[in-house]
Formats: C-alpha cells, sequence, structure tokens
C-alpha cells in the first residue's frame, strides 16, 4: 500500500529558524533581562546551526556587522545574560586564542573538544535557578522646559510706556555774521574773524607802479 503523504503544517515555515522554548520565555531570567540583553540573546542564537553550540561566538567584527557599535553596552549586556544564566562561557579566548565562546544553556553541547569546560562542569537549564530581580529599566531623559518670564508667558500683550527724557537739552546756538557775543561755554558757536587791513595796489599811475596808501576795507 501507498504511504500516505503526511498533511502540511498550515503555520510551517521555510529555511532556517532558531527555537526557543516557551519554559525559557516565561522564566524569570529572561523576563527580567533587559532589552540590550534579550535582543542580544536572539542575535547570538542566530549563529546556531543544531550542532555547534557552545562554539558561538560575540565577537567585536561581528557584533559592529550586525548593527552593534557600542563596545560597553554589549560588554553589559553579554554579562547579564552570563548572570541570569542564559548563556554560559566554553571558551576564554585571549591574544592568538581567538574570540571567547558560549553557548546556549537550554540546549546541549554535544562535543567538548577544544573547550574549556567538560560535560561535568556544564550546568543545562541554569536559567531556571536564577533569582536576580529585574534589571532597572534606563529611564528616558527629560525634557526640559524653557521657563519664560511672566510678561511673556501671558497670553495678553504688555505695553511698556515709553521712557520720557529727562534733563534739560542742549540747543546749538544759530551762527551769526554779526560781532561775537555771547559765553565760551556754549556749544556749537561760530566765531567770526575780526577785519584785517589789507593793500590795495593801484596801476596806471605816472611815474608809480607801486603800493598806494593802506586802506582799510569796511564791511559795508
Amino acid at each position: 500500500m501507498a504511504r500516505k503523504n503526511k498533511p502540511t503544517r498550515l503555520e510551517a515555515i521555510s529555511g532556517g529558524y532558531s527555537a526557543i522554548p516557551w519554559t525559557v520565555l516565561d522564566s524569570v531570567s529572561f523576563k527580567g533581562a533587559s532589552d540590550k540583553a534579550k535582543a542580544l540573546l536572539f542575535a547570538l542564537m542566530r549563529q546556531h546551526s543544531g550542532n555547534n553550540n557552545g562554539r558561538l561566538h560575540l565577537a567585536k567584527k561581528w557584533l559592529y556587522n550586525q548593527g552593534w557599535t557600542c563596545h560597553e553596552n554589549n560588554t553589559k549586556a553579554r554579562n547579564e545574560l552570563i548572570e541570569r544564566g542564559l548563556i554560559v562561557q566554553t571558551k576564554w579566548g585571549g591574544l592568538n586564542m581567538g574570540a571567547d565562546l558560549f553557548a546556549l544553556t537550554w540546549y546541549d553541547i554535544t562535543n567538548f573538544v577544544g573547550l574549556d569546560i567538560t560535560a561535568k562542569g556544564y550546568s543545562r537549564s541554569a536559567y531556571m535557578l536564577c533569582k536576580l530581580a529585574p534589571t532597572p529599566r534606563r529611564k528616558p531623559p527629560s525634557k526640559k522646559q524653557k521657563m519664560l518670564p511672566n510678561d511673556r508667558a501671558s497670553a495678553v500683550p504688555i505695553t511698556v510706556p515709553a521712557k520720557q527724557p529727562t534733563g534739560t537739552t542742549t540747543v546749538p546756538k544759530t551762527a551769526l555774521l554779526d560781532p561775537f557775543t555771547g559765553t565760551t561755554t556754549e556749544n556749537n558757536v561760530f566765531i567770526p574773524l575780526h577785519t584785517v587791513n589789507s593793500v590795495k595796489r593801484i596801476v596806471g599811475v605816472k611815474g608809480k607802479s607801486g603800493i598806494a596808501k593802506h586802506q582799510t576795507l569796511a564791511t559795508k
């Protein structure tokens, strides 16, 4: 007899995917983790292929390509995942030793070769032992509103009267062509020049071609 084909699930997915049990999602460890720690956990799950648990890494270059550009925040999120038992470090890297390696604690480790832990030292489902309080959330920065003076904050415009001039006003004295009168302390006073005697030359007199008598030019 021919074998009947299995019915296709209506909500089946195609391609690779990362699985996380409900026990992890409902655990105190996961629910109390910060948003950055949860996002980093999902990024680490992307590396799991089904047989490489314990050899997942969080190398700086790889994280940068995934959009994790702040090294300080990455380190805090990684340490939080370790403290809550969601991941465990399986190898300590360093210079010429490669990157640090990690394992997801809800999976088994099938190959311990080259790792710094053994099967006896691996605590599977360590997340279930977490008793830590939820990680404090960072409060968003408060927007400070600029306090305006009362006259600016009021809806009704305030009319400020113009200041009246105080003191005395100095009026310049009109320049005169008459003989000088007034005091030396007044402003803008034009002092006319005094008349001077001038010499009138007479030309055409017989036997004389010089200077005539001094005559005073009087202003008429």
